[in-house]
């Protein structure tokens, strides 16, 4: 039942979402895991199109969860669906992540790294730590700093020295890039992550900002960019999910 596909074909639209979940606030299409299960969809659309109704689009989703409940053990429930400045927003609460795979036609599995196991997840991609993560990022903001100065240095020195300076610039692209590839080749495999089977695991197949409630350990090494201590951007490419793991 994948009531987005009709009605909702814009979700990419990161406009900004009057609303918050916890104390980080929805700048774009976002998925959030509460800790006690339930799932929050945060949408936003840009609504402008005239072909486009307001209250067509509010029946059509409050009808579509209606007819699920009706024929489901799950709960819904829609706290936001409007349009305010020709933007819709739209806030549904499911009970579980399976309730919202079940409602939307979508991959999104919650649970600890033993239990997917046991459901059939293959976890079948390498990942990357956060703090490798993390240690990536400190390192291209070091050498945006070194390249400034760099820069600034250039102008003050002759035309003898600037050819000596762009000698040592060369080497220094040539460590960003080993730079790079370390970090590349520091993917951990499926296996090793694995043996910690009592962290828990978001798996997921849809393009969206993820908030899971802890702190993330790994992250598929394809497809998905962690933002923060517990968020990432997921983009999907291929038929493997996202896997998020965090404890």
């Amino acid at each position: 039942m994948k009531i987005k596909a009709a009605v909702l074909p814009l979700l990419a639209v990161s406009l900004c979402v009057l609303t918050s979940c916890g104390s980080t606030a929805v700048t774009e299409n976002t998925i959030e895991l509460k800790k006690g299960g339930k799932v929050v969809e945060y949408i936003v659309e840009d609504f402008e199109a005239s072909y486009y109704d307001a209250d067509e689009m509010k029946s059509f989703i409050d009808t579509q969860v209606e007819a699920y409940l009706e024929d489901s053990d799950g709960s819904i429930k829609v706290s936001k669906n409007k349009v305010e400045d020709e933007v819709a927003y739209v806030t549904i609460t499911y009970d579980s992540a399976d309730t919202y795979a079940d409602f939307t036609g979508t991959v999104l599995y919650a649970g600890d790294v033993l239990q997917a196991q046991t459901a059939g997840y293959a976890f079948d991609t390498d990942f990357i730590s956060a703090d490798d993560a993390d240690a990536a990022v400190q390192d291209e903001d070091s050498s945006a700093d070194a390249e400034e100065e760099n820069t600034s240095s250039d102008e003050e020195e002759t035309a003898e020295d600037e050819l000596s300076t762009d000698a040592e610039e060369q080497e220094d692209t040539s460590s960003e890039i080993e730079g790079t590839v370390t970090v590349a080749s520091s993917a951990i495999s499926a296996s090793t992550v694995l043996e910690e089977d009592d962290l828990n695991v978001l798996i997921i197949d849809t393009d969206v900002t993820v908030i899971v409630p802890g702190t993330i350990r790994y992250v598929s090494a394809e497809g998905v960019m962690i933002t923060g201590s517990n968020t990432v951007s997921v983009q999907i490419s291929g038929d493997t999910p996202a896997y998020i793991i965090y404890e």
